[in-house]
């Protein structure tokens, strides 16, 4: 009979031992520029994309070098341009809900189409106004003439070309203008007891292609309804 061998199988062999990767190259104590320059432009919320170019460039050159400190600054800068981009956003969307909820400032007639704020440089001959003397601004709050009210806006009309006259001189023609105007629109000469025209020059910042007065009628006791047009 063949001799047995009772010697056990082989085992498994192991993988050969690796050794880790050598260690990065040691922090020198300073914090990375981008990282810093990131986190202050993100806080001035001023250059979105600068800071995040920036955050990218100090987040990678930290975690190269051991810079924990310049990847906090860097992780910080990014999250708060997210923060930015979200609350811009936001605001956008609030925005153009308003404006869709409250639909065209106008119906299909031209009449203004319920309260609402529009621009002075939108304002039109017949449009009211709730009081032309508590506004400022480059918007004004309008109402159907239906409705109470001070103000009625009864001419627009531009200016003569030309080099800017002077504050005094655009005053001086705006407020004539105005004053030949009215009875023209109301039918009537003007009530100074109860009536006030208000001109509004151009302003010399948009001359010579804003050249438009704006003339409002300024009822001076209570409110009316209605319209003066005639």
């Amino acid at each position: 009979m063949p001799a047995v061998d009772h010697q056990p199988p082989p085992g498994p062999r192991y993988p050969a031992y690796t050794p880790p990767p050598p260690p990065g190259p040691a922090w020198n104590g300073k914090t990375n520029g981008f990282s810093i320059a990131s986190l202050a432009l993100a806080l001035l919320g001023c250059a979105g994309l600068p800071s995040v170019i920036f955050g990218v460039i100090g987040l990678r050159q930290s975690k190269r070098n051991g810079d924990r400190r310049g990847r906090f600054y860097a992780i910080a800068a990014l999250v708060i341009c997210g923060c930015w981009v979200l609350a811009i956003g936001v605001v956008v969307g609030v925005a153009v809900a308003r404006d869709a909820a409250d639909g065209p400032d106008r119906d299909a007639t031209g009449a203004i189409n319920g309260a609402r704020s529009i621009k002075v440089t939108d304002l039109r001959a017949g449009d009211c106004l709730q009081d032309v003397r508590s506004q400022t601004g480059s918007h004004v709050d309008v109402v159907p003439c239906a409705t109470s009210h001070y103000s009625e806006v009864f001419a627009v009309f531009p200016l003569p070309p030309g080099e800017w006259p002077g504050d005094a001189r655009v005053k001086g023609t705006a407020q004539a203008g105005c004053d030949d105007r009215f009875a023209a629109y109301a039918g009537v000469e003007l009530d100074e007891d109860s009536w006030t025209v208000l001109a509004v020059p151009p302003e010399e910042l948009g001359w010579p292609s804003e050249r438009d007065a704006l003339c409002v009628a300024h009822h001076l006791r209570v409110p009316k309804t209605g319209s003066l047009r005639r």
